[in-house]
């Protein structure tokens, strides 16, 4: 009879390890404000403070620096939450004269699942 119970008590032990989460990436965000900065020299950087939250490992945005394509590291904290104030764009020399349009794509990575999310700064003028 002991041996019984002992064997049932592994049973249940192993049956209640944690399971795998194989659930898709996901990406929350809470807050995205776009605004501009003036350089001295009359350039100019189109600014993205990005706040909210993932299950994923990793986030990343993707930058423009007089056309460099650059995908920065977002930090996450121990709930995955996270808070970024980045320069996704800049021009050095001059900025445009009228309204424009910035685009920027935010990813969340869990293993090998990726969630690319599209972010649009709606109209900007300097």
């Amino acid at each position: 009879m002991k041996n019984i119970v002992f064997l049932l008590a592994i049973i249940v032990f192993a049956s209640c390890s944690e399971k795998e989460n194989n659930s898709p990436a996901t990406l929350n965000i809470t807050n995205s404000q776009w605004y501009l900065t003036r350089l001295g020299n009359a350039g100019g950087m189109v600014n993205l403070k990005l706040e909210g939250s993932t299950n994923g490992n990793k986030v990343t945005v993707r930058t423009y620096g007089d056309g460099v394509m650059f995908d920065a590291n977002v930090e996450l904290d121990s709930k995955k939450n996270f808070n970024k104030d980045l320069v996704i764009s800049f021009r050095v020399t001059s900025v445009p004269s009228g309204e424009f349009e910035v685009n920027t794509k935010v990813m969340a990575y869990k293993d090998n699942d990726t969630l690319v999310v599209s972010l649009s700064s709606g109209k900007l003028k300097y």
